[in-house]
């Protein structure tokens, strides 16, 4: 019984076993676990994991099918996750497969709507496809998720092009430009492409340029914008600006078959000669007799480069208006300076406008052959190519050949207007009876109708003209003999100022002038929504008008590019005020005719102002033309007769000073009614100063330590804003090293740091750290020499290198200079001062100071030029002045060790 009952409990034990340790069975001897039930919902979780683990994987070893596959398996598990759709999206775009791309990334947006990346994405592969429509859909909504995305903002504006939707292109892409305006970010590299394509389209080629110049100017090796910019100068038969940027493009990439092809093909193109424009005969000369005279003209002139035989300018001005003019040459080559010189004869001209003809172009050597010259060229002015300025007016350059030592050369060229103005347009000119070569011969005739009157003046000479009346033509011949050739100067004034010549016009009042450009001007004031937003976010602050005026100024100045379009009427007409601001750039008339409109706003009263600034010539009161200006600038009278000059275009200028070039000019201050002419100030030397302040401490072995602070202002600060601001901050110690070595042999900057110098409110300031292993010179035992710092002064040596002058020397503008500079030796040592200096005359002054004082060593260095025009009578003591200037500015100091180290 006891059996029985023991075998019963080991049997419900058993069973109570396997219900606790999960049902076990036995199977084949062994003891194994039943299958596990499993949650359909983790394993399928778990499978979903392992294809984005392998996809993953298999991207980072650019497996592209495996990767796509694993996330298409993925979707299978779970078709409402989007990371796959994204994943798969982005390989079909990398594989560029965009249309599958394309349906993709629809799939994954419509789980995701606000992921404006992938709006972008799908903008982008739409743009691929060639569907805009589309492309400007998705970069509409990401731009209603964020209104600043800049790369939704360029493309939407590219979209827009596409689409002929022009101005709406425009305004997107001026709103990227205004959030990124220097185009840091990668999404804005091709902002100003797009613009430049828009004005392309429109027809508007000279902002076009314009455009992509910007562009080039921010991405130098952009191939494309210069393959579109050398289009469209080709376009224009501006052939050798094409040329230019295709051999940029050959500098950026050797290989580029484009622009090969293209130089390829500029090079055996000539240039068509449209209309054959016959000379304007008015003065008879035998030309074979002149250069048969002129074989004798280096014994007469034996230091001189060239003879000028002939110089002949013949104008005729018809009765229904249209100017037709001939300049004739002949001169005669005596050194390879005067080969150099001659080579190339240029021609200015508008080709848009008018026509020429070359008559004549030969050289005639020794021994009486001839050789015609037959290679013509249309170039760009200089300067055109290196600053924003754009202007239809070309170079024709004529390529003498055969040029060798006592060749002539003769050349005629005539110009033709292409259209006639119908007898109303005005004319003025002029003419150097000298150059920098001798002149056997002047000729200047001017023919035209009777009823065309004009006045003209005689300058520097005693010249009357030869009056020719046939019926209602008359004729003028001005004639003048020799004259020796000018001896050019450093700082000399104008040309105009010292050669003797004469200049016309037939304008008959300085009132006529005036009233010539207000009316031009009159309707481009314009006012809208924008410039009163902008104003009023400018003057919200300010209570004073002083401020609100300041605002107004350094916004035109400092966020209003310059870019001088002088193309057709635009080159005297300013642009609208509106469309200056919304484009963001326009040269000087186009700048100041936007400051006046948004002062007006605020009540301010400000007028144009026409100038010509140095170093051109000065204003002629007895000539009244608007051929006699170059710039504009604007005036604000104020209370008490004291008057705010502002100059908008000169971009590092701060508020309320002028540039140098625009001080003491004449200008002519458009009003309503009358001309009315005043005079610039002036700036004291107080106001042009430059401060420098240098510490030093000299360690016992040698080594040199050291601190520069610069302070400029005025034309200093102008000048410092203007050189540094173009230097990339990477290279701005490198640039002082190279500045500070001239003094200091191995200088090596640590640290430089500056102000703001965008910023026109904020003074300019430098402060550099430096350091030199050794700067000092053994002389004897225990001695030194130690150089203090200088080299500021330097340039004047080279001003006044000549021994005596002919012509007055011009400084440019009043200055002060103050180095001070404080030197700390080591304990031990003792210092021998230089002794002081000072000088005082009309012209400047300067001053030396030297103190010695427990171990500290105080330099001082001080200059004031108070009136920079020198005249020939005072240059000799001028220069004396000068070179004892360089001389204290190359002062040292001897270091030695103290007597028994006391």
């Amino acid at each position: 019984m006891f059996m029985h009952y023991f075998k019963r409990k080991l049997i419900l034990f058993f069973l109570f076993f396997i219900v606790l340790n999960g049902c076990s069975v036995i199977r084949r001897g062994h003891l194994l676990r039943r299958q596990e039930t499993v949650d359909p919902f983790i394993l399928r979780n778990r499978q979903w994991k392992e294809q984005i683990s392998l996809a993953d994987q298999a991207l980072l070893d650019r497996n592209f099918p495996l990767a796509l596959e694993a996330f298409q398996n993925a979707l299978l598990i779970k078709p409402k996750q989007s990371h796959p759709h994204i994943e798969i999206a982005k390989i079909y775009l990398q594989t560029q497969d965009y249309e599958k791309a394309r349906d993709a990334f629809s799939k994954y947006i419509a789980l995701e709507p606000k992921d404006r990346n992938a709006r972008n994405y799908l903008g982008y592969i739409h743009e691929k496809l060639g569907n805009y429509a589309a492309a400007m859909e998705q970069f509409e909504n990401s731009l209603r998720i964020n209104s600043r995305d800049l790369y939704a903002l360029n493309h939407l504006g590219l979209a827009y092009k596409q689409t002929g939707r022009l101005d709406d292109a425009e305004v997107i892409l001026r709103k990227a430009l205004a959030i990124d305006p220097i185009c840091q970010r990668t999404e804005s590299k091709n902002l100003h492409n797009y613009l430049a394509l828009i004005f392309q389209e429109r027809g508007d080629i000279g902002e076009a340029i314009a455009e992509f110049r910007e562009s080039l100017r921010l991405f130098h090796d952009d191939v494309w914008a210069r393959q579109q910019l050398g289009a469209i100068f080709e376009d224009k038969g501006r052939h050798f600006e094409a040329q230019i940027q295709y051999s940029k493009i050959l500098e950026i990439d050797s290989e580029n078959l484009f622009a090969k092809d293209r130089l390829r093909a500029l090079n055996q193109i000539s240039i068509p000669n449209v209309v054959k424009v016959s000379p304007v005969d008015i003065i008879e000369i035998d030309e074979e007799k002149i250069i048969e005279d002129g074989y004798l003209v280096e014994t007469i002139y034996p230091n001189a480069d060239a003879v000028i035989l002939l110089n002949q300018f013949s104008h005729e001005i018809l009765t229904n208006g249209q100017t037709r003019y001939t300049t004739h040459q002949i001169i005669k080559l005596l050194t390879y300076r005067g080969i150099k010189q001659y080579d190339d004869i240029a021609i200015p001209y508008n080709p848009d406008v008018q026509y020429l003809t070359v008559n004549q172009a030969r050289t005639v050597l020794s021994d009486g052959s001839m050789h015609q010259s037959e290679v013509f060229n249309r170039v760009t002015p200089p300067g055109l190519l290196e600053y924003n300025l754009y202007s239809d007016t070309v170079w024709h350059v004529i390529s003498m050949s055969a040029l060798e030592l006592g060749c002539t050369i003769e050349y005629q060229i005539s110009i033709e207007d292409a259209v006639a103005s119908g007898g109303e347009n005005r004319f003025w000119g002029g003419f150097h009876f000298q150059s920098t070569n001798p002149t056997l011969q002047t000729n200047y005739a001017l023919r035209l109708p009777r009823d065309r009157g004009f006045r003209w003046k005689a300058v520097n000479c005693m010249i009357e003209p030869q009056i020719v009346l046939d019926n209602e033509i008359v004729t003028y011949l001005w004639h003048y003999g020799e004259t020796p050739a000018i001896r050019e100067e450093v700082g000399m004034p104008n040309i105009n100022e010292v050669v003797p010549r004469f200049s016309f016009s037939s304008f008959e009042s300085w009132d006529e002038v005036s009233n010539w450009y207000r009316e031009l001007a009159k309707d481009r004031y314009d006012f809208d929504p924008k410039i009163e937003r902008i104003v009023n976010n400018l003057t919200s602050d300010p209570e004073k008008q002083h401020k609100k005026i300041r605002a107004i100024y350094n916004f035109v100045t400092g966020k209003i590019r310059y870019v001088g379009i002088e193309l057709g009427k635009g080159a005297y007409q300013p642009s609208l005020a509106s469309q200056v601001l919304y484009r963001r750039y326009g040269d000087c008339k186009d700048k100041t005719t936007l400051m006046i409109s948004m002062l007006n706003q605020i009540g301010v009263e400000a007028f144009p102002v026409l100038i010509n600034p140095s170093p051109f010539e000065r204003i002629d009161l007895d000539i009244p033309s608007t051929g006699q200006f170059s710039h504009l600038i604007t005036m604000i009278p104020q209370q008490d007769d004291e008057i705010m000059w502002l100059d908008p275009t000169s971009e590092t200028c701060p508020f309320g000073t002028l540039p140098v070039s625009d001080q003491g000019r004449r200008v002519l201050v458009v009003k309503e009614e009358t001309a009315e002419f005043l005079e610039t100030p002036i700036a004291l030397p107080e106001f042009n100063q430059l401060i420098v302040n240098i510490k030093i401490v000299i360690n016992s072995d040698g080594l040199v330590r050291g601190e520069m602070e610069i302070l400029p202002t005025g034309q200093y600060d102008i000048d410092y804003r203007f050189t540094y601001k173009q230097i990339n901050p990477i290279n701005i110690k490198q640039t002082f090293a190279a500045e500070l070595n001239g003094r200091f042999p191995s200088l090596q900057v640590d640290q430089v740091h500056m102000s703001d110098l965008q910023n026109l409110s904020v003074p300019t300031w430098f402060r550099i750290k430096f350091h030199v292993d050794r700067n000092m010179m053994p002389v004897a035992n225990d001695q030194f020499l130690f150089l203090f710092p200088g080299g500021d002064f330097e340039n004047y040596a080279e001003i006044f290198a000549l021994p005596e002058r002919q012509y007055s020397l011009d400084l440019s503008h009043p200055i002060k200079v103050v180095r001070s500079t404080e030197i700390w030796i080591p304990e031990g040592w003792d210092a021998i001062l230089p002794s002081e200096v000072s000088e005082n005359y009309c012209f400047a002054s300067f001053g030396s100071k030297y103190s010695y004082e427990d171990n500290m060593i105080y330099a001082q260095l001080s200059l004031v030029v108070k009136n920079p025009v020198i005249l020939p009578n005072d240059y000799p003591v001028a220069k004396e002045f000068f070179d004892q200037l360089v001389r204290e500015d190359q002062k040292y100091f001897i270091l030695q060790k103290k007597i028994g180290g006391t």
